[in-house]
């Protein structure tokens, strides 16, 4: 089995990455989550580290593509019974929700159902004007900046790398050990647009909707690698038939030639805590066994309390 170790704030200095590199067969950095001088200071620290070692891990950058988040917003813990969404990179005002994507308001309408902050707050648009629509608050809960955001039937489709995206891209180039990943992929089409960005560059598809495993065919052929990734996924479907599809992606296995990871609370409670549950551990069992080629983990490495022990125990216990 591969493993993919997130990187974040901690795992910023350059012991913890040495570390984490005698276990990790590729990095991940969360492009949405950097600033352009963020992820070039990144590059410039892994560079460096990999030189020092004499090997250089495969970088993936992990791009918004077509994953939707708001711009920078000031921190709430609920939201107003009504509030506007503007085209904008950042608001000063939790009644404004800024939105860098001048294709979210070219095909939004009225009543429109949204899903911001991984479902946990649901709107519904009732009026709309130029590059701005008011909506109401129907499920309220806390949010931040660069949220993710959405409609619920009909995620807007992607149809170009936004301005964030395309820097990121730019500045990974430089670097022969970045790979690539696009969020929220549909049916392959992702492919040209990125293509046209990052060449013959290696490029992971993100499935993070359910209309996408209507297309697993076409992502395979058009894409280098397939990511189940059951955090936004089970956002847009729930919980309880997030089982199903995942057993529906294991399925295709025989007639998928790439590459297949898991994505999203793999070791969860590693996060916070310095062992993994017995249930996790069977887990990690289970995904082998299915045939998955690799797992992905994000918060347990990139924010979570203990991510040394999250990769020593992975150490040991692929290496039984």
């Amino acid at each position: 089995m591969k493993t993919v170790l997130t990187l974040g704030p901690a795992t910023e200095t350059k012991p913890l990455i040495t570390h984490l590199s005698q276990t990790a067969d590729r990095f991940r950095l969360n492009v949405a989550h950097l600033t352009a001088e963020g992820l070039k200071t990144w590059l410039e620290r892994l560079a460096e580290i990999f030189t020092e070692q004499g090997k250089a891990l495969p970088l993936v950058l992990d791009l918004q593509g077509a994953k939707m988040r708001i711009g920078n917003y000031p921190s709430c813990d609920d939201l107003p019974s009504e509030i506007r969404l503007v085209f904008g990179h950042s608001s000063n005002h939790i009644t404004q929700v800024p939105i860098p994507h001048q294709t979210f308001f070219q095909e939004l309408k009225i009543g429109d159902k949204l899903s911001l902050n991984d479902a946990r707050i649901q709107l519904e648009v009732i009026e709309i004007q130029d590059k701005s629509a008011t909506a109401n608050v129907i499920t309220n809960g806390e949010l931040s900046s660069y949220k993710g955001i959405n409609r619920v039937d009909h995620p807007v489709p992607f149809t170009q790398l936004s301005q964030h995206d395309q820097r990121a891209v730019e500045l990974g180039l430089r670097y022969p050990f970045v790979q690539f990943a696009c969020s929220f992929v549909l049916d392959g089409k992702e492919v040209t647009p990125i293509r046209q960005q990052i060449g013959d560059r290696y490029l992971i598809a993100k499935i993070e909707r359910p209309e996408a495993m209507s297309y697993l065919s076409q992502l395979d052929q058009g894409f280098d690698e397939l990511w189940f990734c059951r955090g936004d996924l089970g956002a847009q479907v729930g919980c309880k038939a997030l089982g199903q599809l995942q057993a529906a992606f294991i399925a295709q296995f025989p007639q998928l030639s790439r590459p297949k990871f898991l994505a999203g609370q793999v070791l969860e409670y590693m996060t916070h805590f310095p062992q993994p549950t017995r249930t996790e551990v069977v887990h990690l069992y289970d995904i082998q066994q299915a045939g998955f080629d690799g797992i992905v983990l994000s918060d347990e490495t990139a924010i979570g309390r203990y991510p040394a022990k999250v990769a020593d125990f992975l150490a040991h216990f692929y290496d039984q």
